[in-house]
C-alpha cells in the first residue's frame, strides 16, 4: 500500500509541475505575426510605392467581401515569395465604406486574411473611402492591380472593368506574373 501512496506522490508532484511550467509557457509574450498591417491613405500609399525606387511593385487592391480578389490572392503571395527582394508586393486593403465606422473596424478580419495567406509583405489598410480611391485609381471597383518599373513608373493598371481580359478578368499567371517577368529583365 505504501508503494502506491509514492507512486501517487509521484504522480501528484509531476502533474504539479507540468502546470506550473504551462503557466509559464502560457504568460510569456507570443512571438509576433509575420504579417505586419499599417493605416494609409492613397496619398500615403503612393509614398511607400516611391520608397521602392529600383524594384518592380505590385500594388494589389483587395478586399475581404471581393470573391476574385480572395481567389487570386494566393497567387500574389507567391509572386512574392518566388522574386523576394526583386520586387516589392503591396496589399492595399479597402474594406472601408467611409461611412459610420472607422477604417481599421475590420483589422482583425483582415489581419486574420492575410496570416492564413502568409502575406509577409507591405499590408495597408486604406483610410480613404472605397469610393474616393475608385475615384483616385479611375476604377470603378476591384480587383485592381497595378505594376510599376523600377523607376517608380506605373506600367499597368488590370482592372476588369471593360472586360479587356474575357469574362473571367485578369489572373496573375495569365497577365501579372509575364508582365512583371518581362519588367525583371529590362
Amino acid at each position: 500500500m505504501s508503494r502506491v501512496r509514492v507512486i501517487c506522490a509521484g504522480l501528484l508532484v509531476s502533474l504539479g509541475s507540468c502546470q506550473r511550467q504551462s503557466a509559464t509557457q502560457t504568460s510569456q509574450p507570443s512571438s509576433p505575426s509575420p504579417v505586419q498591417v499599417r493605416l494609409a491613405s492613397w496619398d500615403e500609399t503612393q509614398t511607400l510605392i516611391a520608397a521602392h525606387k529600383g524594384q518592380v511593385v505590385v500594388l494589389d487592391v483587395w478586399s475581404t467581401w471581393c470573391g476574385p480578389c480572395v481567389k487570386e490572392f494566393p497567387s500574389f503571395t507567391e509572386l512574392h515569395r518566388r522574386h523576394a527582394g526583386q520586387v516589392a508586393c503591396i496589399s492595399l486593403n479597402c474594406n472601408y465604406a467611409g461611412i459610420g465606422e472607422p477604417p481599421e473596424t475590420d483589422r482583425e478580419q483582415i489581419e486574420a486574411f492575410l496570416a492564413q495567406h502568409g502575406a509577409a509583405f507591405e499590408n495597408v489598410i486604406c483610410t480613404d473611402s472605397a469610393q474616393k480611391l475608385f475615384e483616385a485609381l479611375d476604377a470603378a471597383s476591384i480587383p485592381i492591380v497595378r505594376v510599376y518599373d523600377r523607376e517608380g513608373k506605373l506600367r499597368k493598371q488590370f482592372v476588369n472593368d471593360y472586360e479587356e481580359f474575357g469574362k473571367e478578368g485578369f489572373s496573375y499567371q495569365k497577365h501579372i506574373i509575364p508582365l512583371v517577368e518581362q519588367l525583371l529583365n529590362e
